[in-house]
């Protein structure tokens, strides 16, 4: 089953404390939706088990938001708290309690599903609720979050491993803006209102199985940055609002999706922002994801040249090629640092910071693009594209068939 695969730079530390919401009490899990009298649809997740206490806890959206609120206490009653802006307001009698209770789901839980009578704990007004149980899963039962050669592989978000998120998921991307297109390949953004950010999906592509791949591969990795900005929305119900970005979207949604190169061989797509849920720095962050339009997967840059040698899991190692294509940058780069001739000075020593941190992508109007990622706080000003190479500066080093990937049609 193929899976979903991303760089290990900041963002990928949003997405795993997102997937971590859903293993929270790993334990196998049972999924139900259904309908919230004068509410809607909801879709709920619920430990298949009691503790041994009897304590049950799970979670529950509503799809025309897909924020998770959080379920504490026995199948007879579940309580929900209340968003931590809601918790002191006055004649709230709920916001003292420990934890503060807004709601309480109360009824029958069996092998069907789930149905009963959900109270407003501050009107005490009554709404039936009835749902069917569509599936179970074991969140430790899906793979684990693999490191090859700094190429991040996350399990996939697929109805079998993770129906929750699943359902969370499908059908609400919308296509937004024009067609741009480049040959006989072309794009359009699509974009999740609830999320906001837009990402880019193949419309055209002259081989259908290779476009259906692709699209496959960016649907998931919209949809883990989707999850990141839900889980930033849902810490309204877990953190007491002493963190500025629970309850919002975490600047997810001024995230800078943008599709630098386009061909029937290649499309690179970089991501850039400041993601900010909390904690001591926002998530500054530029990652170029560069897509094999030949073959229908992520770019193995070794295809092209000799880019990267074996190291296993963990960071790439940079071969003695792309050390001498850096190299020769580097050094043009410092002598314009000494001339005092650079376009941003304020980048002035950043390609010091290869090969570590270097990340590679294509650019218009055919180059290759060397650029600085995954680097921390202090150094964040040096992230994006340093420099470019052209593509026929590349042609001592090809491989065979590598020149197929550096055609401009």
């Amino acid at each position: 089953m193929p899976r979903f695969s991303t760089r290990l730079h900041g963002s990928l530390l949003a997405a795993l404390a997102c997937l971590a919401l859903g293993n929270a009490h790993a334990a196998p899990k049972i999924v139900y939706t259904g309908t919230l009298q004068g509410a809607g649809e909801v879709v709920m997740e619920l430990d298949a088990q009691a503790a041994a206490d009897g304590v049950l806890n799970g979670r529950y959206f509503y799809p025309k938001t897909g924020v998770d609120i959080p379920l504490h206490g026995t199948a007879q009653a579940l309580a929900e708290p209340p968003p931590f802006w809601k918790r002191n307001q006055p004649g709230n009698t709920a916001a003292a309690e420990t934890p503060p209770t807004a709601a309480t789901w109360q009824g029958t839980l069996d092998a069907q599903g789930y149905r009963g009578t959900w109270t407003d704990a501050r009107s005490g007004k009554p709404r039936a609720f009835e749902l069917r149980r569509v599936a179970e899963y074991d969140p430790k039962a899906r793979p684990a979050t693999e490191v090859h050669n700094g190429i991040a592989t996350f399990p996939e978000i697929n109805a079998e491993q993770a129906p929750y998120d699943t359902l969370k998921l499908t059908g609400h991307a919308e296509p937004v803006g024009d067609e741009i297109s480049q040959g006989a390949v072309a794009y359009r953004m699509w974009r999740d209102p609830r999320t906001q950010f837009p990402y880019p999906r193949l419309t055209r592509h002259p081989d259908e199985q290779v476009r259906t791949r692709v699209n496959h591969l960016l649907e998931q990795r919209h949809w883990q940055k989707s999850l990141g900005a839900l889980q930033c929305k849902a810490e309204a119900y877990t953190r007491m609002g002493d963190f500025p970005g629970a309850g919002t979207l975490g600047n997810f949604d001024d995230e800078v999706i943008t599709v630098t190169w386009l061909s029937r061989a290649l499309m690179t797509v970089t991501e850039s922002g400041s993601l900010d849920c909390g904690g001591a720095h926002p998530d500054n962050h530029f990652e170029p994801y560069t897509y094999d339009l030949l073959r229908g997967e992520y770019l193995d840059w070794n295809r092209v040249f000799d880019a990267y040698a074996p190291r296993g899991r963990g960071r790439p190692q940079a071969s003695a090629t792309l050390v001498d294509i850096t190299a020769t940058v580097q050094r043009t780069l410092a002598a314009a640092e000494a001339e005092g001739t650079t376009k941003d000075p304020s980048k002035d020593g950043c390609a010091s910071l290869w090969p570590d941190n270097l990340v590679l992508g294509a650019q218009a109007p055919g180059a290759l693009s060397l650029s600085v990622s995954g680097v921390g706080h202090a150094s964040g000003i040096c992230l994006g594209t340093l420099a470019l190479v052209p593509f026929s500066d590349l042609t001592p080093y090809l491989k065979p068939g590598g020149q197929a990937y550096l055609a401009t049609d």
